[in-house]
């Protein structure tokens, strides 16, 4: 099972605490905050109409705050949303914060298109042109050298001239785009995009459409981890009415992860600083872990309300507030951060909820994973109690129940996250195994499993099997506990890669040794280092600095050298 990790006669004491704090008032009053619509308010340059949005809070007051051009008036529950008259050439970026103290804030982006002659030319004489993609604009690679974009432009209706329009690079954009998607893309190298011909666009007279125009991308600089945005936009030349609404294509690129055999590390965040991962690079200076698990959040019931909701504790809490400083890094770096989530020892738990229920929490969860910016979360069903039976949240617990929970998951965080995510799982209890396909409510689709189950790890010195259509790929082929002095070596290593297993489990690194448990540095160190050489055939760099936890929620943003 997945522990906390105590030592000697003071770890029972602490362990003694422990269990006494992780128990959670069931008639814990939880502040709730939530306003709709949620989505980003569009405003034209002027003459709008208000926007009302509903605050829906269980506290006694709630507060607003917006940028100065946004006009905002408060009556009972509704909040009325306007904007000045935009007569500037760029578009307004802006956020509307909502507060009710202690719950969650909520923001909602505001977007004001700008004054006509700005973004938007004047239309004049011409005919309104449009650009248009013909092939996928999400792309991903794992081993190309080289992808494309192809794209077109047509007419409203055909000329008695010639119309030419010129494709452009459009750098700019990318602040735009990140505020409308509340994304964190990147550039794609402009020195590595090659529209032919500098841009020219010809539509013949007497024509609606151009030739087929290939943009190609040369994609060996990027990296696992951005997400790169290839902004395209038209600039009139002849005889077009260019407009921003479709004149403009964006491209989205992602380099996959290319190796065949990944590591994730759960991190115990009430003892280690999980900047550390970040630390261990292969020769090649990409990283050795390719996944962090916060471990844990908890699923927790409140009987007042009568609601099941998402706890974290101080640690984790702490981590996500400043998810910028101690998990984006991760990130940026290619590793992907899951969200550990964890029973709490009451009525909710991973595998006892209903399918009702299971929605319900998933979008919780998944609204979580967008706001701290997570690639998605791991399962692991322990430490709950019985569930209430009969009450609408739960059922019986079963490996049906964690294998809904799962589908409803995966499903959410796709609707709610502008990235790819996953849905993991440890490997126990009921969740050893789970239906190989789940029923979606609304559609009655019988969805397989591997749309919405990415991976499984199993416990200590153990492997996981595949079932339903999942391969040894969705699998771990070992699972370590460093600070129980397990070991692999490179021949194990090299023949979990041979068996076709897609992952190696560890769990306690803590290479600080400033939380509870003594530093495991040198033990972490010569295990990754034998996996590094049984699976990719390098070695791995020594570390040269750590990063350490101060206290209860607090965590150290500056390393320390070794």
């Amino acid at each position: 099972m997945l522990k906390r990790i105590f030592k000697g006669l003071a770890g029972i004491a602490l362990l003694s605490i422990s269990l006494i704090s992780c128990k959670k008032d069931p008639n814990e009053i939880v502040a709730t905050l939530s306003v709709t619509p949620s989505e980003t308010l569009s405003f034209k340059a002027k003459d709008n109409a208000d926007v009302v949005l509903t605050v829906e809070t269980n506290v006694d007051d709630w507060k607003f705050s917006a940028d100065e051009w946004i006009v905002l008036t408060k009556e009972g529950d509704k909040l009325k949303v306007n904007v000045k008259e935009n007569k500037n050439a760029a578009a307004n970026l802006g956020r509307i914060k909502i507060t009710a103290d202690p719950a969650q804030p909520v923001s909602i982006n505001v977007y004001q298109e700008a004054a006509e002659g700005g973004d938007t030319p004047e239309p004049g004489k011409g005919v309104a042109v449009k650009l248009n993609s013909k092939s996928d604009l999400n792309l991903s690679t794992k081993t190309d050298t080289e992808l494309s974009l192809k794209l077109t432009v047509s007419l409203a209706e055909a000329a008695d001239n010639d119309v030419e329009v010129q494709l452009f690079y459009d750098e700019a954009y990318l602040v735009e785009y990140n505020f409308l998607n509340e994304a964190e893309a990147e550039l794609f190298p402009m020195d590595k995009v090659n529209i032919p011909a500098e841009g020219k666009i010809v539509i013949p007279a007497g024509k609606t459409e151009s030739d087929e125009v290939e943009v190609k991308l040369d994609v060996t600089t990027i990296t696992p981890g951005p997400s790169y945005l290839i902004p395209l936009f038209l600039k009139d030349v002849k005889n077009a009415v260019v407009k921003q609404s479709d004149c403009r294509v964006n491209g989205i690129i992602t380099k996959i992860n290319p190796k065949q055999v990944k590591n994730v590390v759960y991190i115990e965040v009430n003892d280690c600083n999980p900047l550390n991962a970040m630390e261990f690079l292969l020769e090649d200076g990409t990283p050795f872990l390719d996944a962090v698990i916060l471990f844990a959040a908890n699923i927790n019931y409140n009987t007042t309300d009568d609601v099941v909701y998402l706890k974290n504790n101080p640690n984790v809490q702490a981590l996500l507030d400043e998810s910028d400083v101690y998990l984006q890094p991760l990130r940026k770096k290619g590793i992907k951060v899951y969200l550990g989530l964890l029973g709490n020892h009451d009525a909710a738990g991973l595998c006892q909820l209903s399918d009702w229920g299971a929605a319900e929490w998933a979008k919780e969860v998944a609204e979580a994973c967008k706001t701290y910016k997570l690639d998605g979360v791991n399962l692991d069903d322990e430490y709950s109690s019985s569930p209430i039976i009969g009450n609408k949240w739960f059922t019986n617990k079963s490996s049906a129940a964690g294998g809904r929970l799962c589908y409803e998951l995966k499903k959410a965080l796709a609707k709610e996250c502008p990235w790819p995510t996953e849905v993991s799982t440890f490997a126990y209890g009921n969740l050893s195994s789970v239906p190989g396909t789940m029923k979606d409510q609304e559609t009655g689709e019988e969805v397989p499993v591997s749309k919405w189950l990415d991976f499984m790890v199993a416990n200590y010195g153990q492997f996981t099997r595949p079932f339903g259509d999942l391969t040894k790929a969705n699998c771990s082929g070992d699972s370590i506990q460093l600070n129980y002095g397990q070991t692999i070596s490179e021949s194990d290593a090299a023949q979990i890669k041979e068996d076709g297993y897609g992952w190696i489990m560890w769990f306690a690194f803590d290479p600080s040794g400033t939380g509870s448990i003594k530093s495991n540095y040198t033990h972490s160190l010569e295990q990754f280092r034998n996996v590094a050489k049984g699976l990719y055939g390098q070695d791995l760099k020594t570390p040269t600095q750590v990063w350490d936890k101060i206290g209860e929620g607090k965590y150290n943003p500056i390393p320390r050298q070794l």
